[in-house]
């Protein structure tokens, strides 16, 4: 018997000085559309796209600097469980044998993609997803500060 992993909310959007719109959703495992469920078993996949679109001409490259999964919404609630730290680098990737990992290649510079499997919290039935997005420009190179990498800094996208 498999065991529930809980439910995710994940669904919100910020807008920094009316230029940028940035989002975050929870998709279908094909990711041809947002999952309408929240409930995921243990082991499966979360299907995680985050997107920024701007009124800028400017064409733009989308990185996720920082994304935790707590039990209240917030990115300082505790407990939490980081999923990418170390500005853009999936935190598990530090297990073995899990298979957290950017889709590749993009759809779109403005659109990351990332799988990450289900995981269950302590006692509540919700788990938030906060995450801190970012862009560059989309002809700069990834580097340091501006990447998306399975945890190991030599393998940056």
């Amino acid at each position: 018997m498999r065991q529930m992993a809980k439910q995710i909310k994940s669904d919100f959007a910020v807008s920094v000085e009316d230029k940028l719109l940035f989002s975050l959703h929870l998709m279908q495992d094909n990711w041809s559309a947002e999952r309408s469920s929240t409930g995921f078993w243990l082991g499966d996949f979360l299907h995680i796209q985050a997107d920024v679109y701007g009124t800028s001409h400017v064409p733009l490259r989308l990185f996720v600097d920082s994304c935790v999964a707590t039990q209240a919404p917030g990115k300082d609630s505790t407990p939490k469980y980081a999923i990418t730290d170390f500005h853009g680098c999936l935190a598990d990737g530090r297990i073995f044998d899990v298979a957290s990992t950017f889709v590749t290649p993009r759809p779109q510079q403005e659109t990351l993609q990332l799988t990450a499997e289900a995981f269950a919290g302590d006692t509540k039935n919700t788990i938030c997803i906060a995450c801190h997005l970012k862009v560059t420009a989309a002809d700069e190179e990834p580097d340091l500060l501006n990447k998306a990498c399975p945890f190991n800094k030599h393998r940056e996208m």
